[in-house]
């Protein structure tokens, strides 16, 4: 007896094996054929990645919304900053120029009537 040249038994796969693929693959007591086994392994894996890619599509639409979000975040900051700079220069004017709260004039619309008060 040489255990070179005796062929090894035909696998037997459980679904246990292929449990990552979702699904039971081969019956757990038929020796799988080759190209059974291969067609159904390939068939799988087209499935699979047809579902990965529909889920790529969604995570990339879902990140375009985000980006928009965040750059609109980023505009209305930015106005913000350039808000409060522009209120702390014209306070330190007023300060500077002794200019009290009661001393400014309300802005009028020039197109407006005058009041009659």
């Amino acid at each position: 007896f040489d255990p070179r040249w005796t062929s090894p038994p035909a696998p037997r796969v459980t679904g246990e094996a292929f449990e990552w693929l979702g699904e039971d693959l081969a019956h757990p007591v038929v020796p799988l054929q080759p190209a059974v086994f291969l067609e159904r392994m390939r068939a799988r894996a087209a499935q699979m990645e047809r579902v990965l890619e529909r889920e790529r599509e969604a995570v990339r639409v879902e990140l375009m919304g985000l980006r928009l979000r965040y750059s609109t975040l980023q505009r209305s900051v930015e106005t913000l900053r350039n808000y409060q700079e522009d209120v702390t220069q014209a306070l330190e004017w007023q300060e500077e120029n002794n200019v009290q709260e009661g001393d400014l004039l309300p802005l009028r619309n020039p197109s407006l009537p005058p009041d009659d008060d």
